[in-house]
Parts: C-alpha cells; sequence; structure tokens
C-alpha cells in the first residue's frame, strides 16, 4: 500500500501524516515565540544601554538554563512524554514574556532585570530544543526520518522568517506590544502541545538500576564513543561560536547600516530566508551522495559568506550574504541531525539530543557571548572577520580529526559507519 521505493513523493506523504502535520504546527509557534522574542530582546537591551557588551550577555543568560538543565531534561525525554515536556516550556515561555511585558508597562530602564528575566526565558526554551528534536522520531519511523527532518526544519526555518519580520514591525507599535504578541503565542503553542499528548518513549534501553547521573553520562559516552557522530556536533560548535554574528545584528542595523528596527528584523530574517528555501529543497531532494563532504563544503561557505556580511556597508548585500549563509547552514543542520538521530537507539533519544543541544546551544549563545564581548574591545567589523577567518581552519582541522565524517557517502549508511568508527578509536576497546 505504501509507495514504491523511488517514488517522488514520499515527503508529500508525510503531510497527510495527522500527528506529523500536528508537529509541524507546532513547532511552528514554538520558533516564532523564541525567534520574536530574540529580536524584541536585542533592541530593548541595547536601546537601554548603547553597549555591544550587554548583547553578549543577552546571550549568556539564554544560554546557562542548557547548561545547568539540558542534560536532566535530556534524561526525563526519555522517561516522560516529551509532549508533555513541550506543554511545559510552552508555559515557561509565556511567563517570561509576561514578566517583559509587565516590566515594559513599568518603564524599568535597568539592564540587570530584563538579562535575569532573559535566563527564565532561556530555561523554557532549553526544555524546547531538548525535547523538541527527540518527539521527531517517535512521530516519525526511520525510513521517514531523513524527509521527516527537512520538513520540520523547513517549518522551523519559517518560524524564523516570520518571526524577526513580525517582531520589526511590533517594534514599531511599541514594546508592550512586541511582549504581549509573544506571550499570547506561547499561551497557544502550549495548548496545542497539550492536546498532541505523545505518550512516554519505551525506557527497554534503561536498566532498573541506572541512577539519573548513570543514565546522563551513558548519553555523553554514547556520543564520544562515535567519531561520526562527535565530528559533526564538534564541527557544528566551533563553526557557530566563531561565525555567530547575531549579538551583532542591532549594532549593525542602527550603526552601520542605518536601517532601523525594520532592517533588523530583515537582518535577522535574512539566513532563515536561504535556510527555509534550502531546507524545501532537501525534503523534495534529499541528499544522495557525498553527504559527509557536502557537510564539510557547507560548513567552509557558511564563514565565508558571513565573511562577507562582517565587511558590507549595505543592507541589500548584508541580507544576501546571510542568506547564503543561512542555506549553507541548513544543509549542515540535516545532515548532522539525521546522523544523530538515525544512529541513536529510540530508549537514548532524549540524553543524545540533550547532548546535542546542549552543544547547539554553546555555539549559538556562547557564540552571542564572544561576538558581543570582542565587538565591544576590538570594533564589531573586526570580530566578525577575525571569527569568519578562524571558521576555514576549523574546516580543515575537522576533515583531518575525523575521517568517517569525511568519507561519509549515502547519508543512510550513518548507522553503520557510526557503529564501525567506534572500533577506528585509538586505543577504543575491541568487544
Amino acid at each position: 500500500m505504501g509507495d514504491p521505493p523511488g517514488a517522488s513523493d514520499p515527503d508529500a506523504h508525510l503531510l497527510k501524516d495527522p500527528l506529523f502535520r500536528a508537529y509541524l504546527a507546532g513547532r511552528l509557534l514554538s520558533q516564532l515565540v523564541t525567534r520574536m522574542q530574540a529580536v524584541v530582546v536585542g533592541w530593548h537591551i541595547y536601546e537601554i544601554s548603547a553597549d555591544p557588551v550587554a548583547l553578549g550577555y543577552v546571550g549568556l543568560a539564554m544560554f546557562v538554563p542548557m547548561v545547568l538543565f539540558g542534560l536532566l531534561i535530556g534524561d526525563w525525554a526519555d522517561r516522560v512524554s516529551r509532549s508533555l515536556l513541550m506543554t511545559l516550556s510552552s508555559v515557561i515561555l509565556a511567563l517570561a514574556t509576561g514578566g517583559f511585558l509587565l516590566m515594559a508597562l513599568s518603564g524599568v530602564d535597568q539592564v540587570a532585570p530584563y538579562i535575569a528575566l532573559t535566563a527564565v526565558f532561556g530555561t523554557g526554551a532549553a526544555v524546547q530544543r531538548v525535547a523538541l528534536p527527540a518527539l521527531l522520531p517517535q512521530i516519525l519511523g526511520p525510513t521517514r526520518l531523513a524527509g521527516g527532518v527537512a520538513w520540520a526544519s523547513s517549518a522551523g526555518q519559517f518560524a524564523i522568517i516570520a518571526g524577526p519580520a513580525i517582531a520589526g514591525l511590533l517594534l514599531i507599535l511599541g514594546l508592550e506590544a512586541s511582549y504581549g504578541a509573544t506571550t499570547l503565542l506561547a499561551l497557544a503553542s502550549g495548548l496545542l502541545w497539550w492536546r498532541l499528548q505523545i505518550p512516554p518513549a519505551t525506557e527497554s534501553g534503561v536498566a532498573a538500576g541506572d541512577s539519573m547521573v548513570e543514565r546522563v553520562v551513558e548519553g555523553i559516552r554514547f556520543v564520544w564513543r562515535r567519531p561520526l557522530i562527535l565530528g559533526a556536533i564538534s564541527l557544528d560548535l566551533f563553526a557557530v561560536l566563531l561565525g555567530g554574528v547575531v549579538a551583532l545584528l542591532p549594532v549593525y542595523a542602527k550603526d552601520i547600516l542605518a536601517s532601523g528596527p525594520l532592517g533588523l528584523g530583515l537582518l535577522r530574517a535574512a539566513p532563515a530566508v536561504g535556510a527555509v528555501l534550502m531546507a524545501m529543497t532537501l525534503a523534495r531532494f534529499p541528499l544522495k551522495r557525498r553527504a559527509g563532504p557536502l557537510f564539510l563544503g557547507a560548513v567552509a561557505l557558511h564563514g565565508i559568506a558571513t565573511l562577507v556580511f562582517g565587511l558590507s556597508t549595505s543592507l541589500s548585500l548584508s541580507c544576501l550574504a546571510l542568506a547564503i549563509a543561512g542555506s549553507a547552514d541548513m544543509v549542515s543542520v540535516v545532515v548532522r541531525t539525521t546522523i544523530v538521530q538515525l544512529a541513536t537507539p529510540a530508549p537514548m533519544q532524549g540524553r543524545v539530543n540533550a547532548v546535542n543541544q546542549v552543544v547547539v546551544s554553546a555555539s549559538n549563545e556562547l557564540g552571542d557571548f564572544r561576538a558581543g564581548v570582542m565587538g565591544g574591545l576590538i570594533g564589531v567589523v573586526p570580530a566578525v572577520v577575525t571569527g569568519c577567518v578562524a571558521i576555514l581552519g576549523v574546516t580543515l582541522l575537522g576533515a583531518w580529526l575525523w575521517p568517517p565524517l569525511r568519507r561519509l557517502d549515502r547519508i543512510q549508511d550513518a548507522v553503520a559507519e557510526s557503529e564501525n568508527s567506534v572500533n577506528e578509536r585509538p586505543g577504543a576497546a575491541k568487544t
């Protein structure tokens, strides 16, 4: 009854699955909240402080909750309903954005309270980042996962496009309207996840006597012993850590490009425009061969495009460069995410995705912190340029350090390649 191998419509068939459609809708709403809030808070903090370093602290406040709670959330995601965790995430986000709204209405003009509340928001975002990808393999079987990852990425990237653009328009109306909108969307997403009601994943892979610490360490060990997974995650970490420019976009919009809040929204949306076009392309035409080399090439292209953005003084060129960077990043995201999810047993999806998301958060939030601090110390343009040059060096180093990643051909071979690579590690135990 199913489509024959090689049929042209497997991904369209995915969209007929009501659970998968509900997942896409929930992902869209949840990421609208986080992306809109990021733009609004960034503009608000820079308007109050006129200090790039303060923007770095916003990134740090988003990162710390993932470090503190990410692995614990991953353990929960292997033991309780992941849709329930997404409901909890939405409730936390709604409480935080509601707090921002109250402070804006009260005229609070000190940075510290907003940074503290950003950490609360970051806690809700941490739950979302771990539970959201771990939920997808539970809805789709392994044979449909690669297409599902691309469609899910398309939905998320659409939210990233719409979120900054909507936030830029709402900022014209005022901070109160902006924070009010994110609060309402957070509540709506919570209702959607509550109605989804996906049961807990099987715990067949969790020994009855294992402590929480032992379970968390098991997830870390799983990643560490597989160079293919470790290489994909690590290369993404250093590429985004060194090339992150999101925290500096308010500076570019206000001081370099003189484009105002609307320009900031366009800059924030530009990477997602490229990413969603690439994600939709990959959903219809999945990667067939040379997945590893394409991953490495995409990381390098991301660095080159971001370098062009850093040197640009034109809004149109800046948006184009960021769109190219976003499309390259989407290739690496789809390859990395599919590798991690295909090569991870179902009972460990939460813990392994937690490791992955802690690293992703480190690359995004610490990248923002690095950009903000370096922008304050040496200037925003030198901060971007030096980071992008370093990305090219890291790409070459990664290709040398992790041969399984360099030689990966068909992405469906990730499971076998990952298991084979365990025994290639120097000093790996033979069993």
